[in-house]
């Protein structure tokens, strides 16, 4: 049961990313990890170089608060965020938490240029 509460966290995420103007998914999610990455409507006609070196800057961001951990990857060619639902302790709200955070230090990163 555990499992299935994962993945359908995991689905709930990637809806959240789907409906966002921000952020993008990079690949399916049939299992509990979540790739995406972050694509401002501000930076969509950017150099690719430029979003990548974005959320690279926001994986540093997001992990420094120490309230969550993603990893990355290259998918595409394309720096990935990655969020992962493993832990037997993970709870709905350190998810919302994660989504908060990605948002919130996304915002501070294209604000300051």
């Amino acid at each position: 049961s555990r499992i299935r509460q994962h993945l359908s966290w995991a689905q709930e995420l990637a809806d959240k990313i789907d409906a966002s103007q921000q952020f993008e998914r990079m690949a399916p999610t049939p299992f509990s990890t979540i790739c995406f990455r972050a694509v401002p409507e501000e930076l969509t006609a950017a150099d690719p170089e430029l979003i990548d070196r974005l959320n690279a800057d926001l994986l540093a961001a997001v992990n420094s608060t120490g309230e969550t951990f993603l990893s990355h990857t290259k998918l595409n060619d394309r720096f990935t965020l990655r969020l992962a639902i493993g832990n037997l302790k993970t709870r709905r709200e350190h998810l919302e938490r994660a989504w908060e955070l990605l948002q919130e230090e996304l915002d501070r990163l294209v604000k300051r240029g």
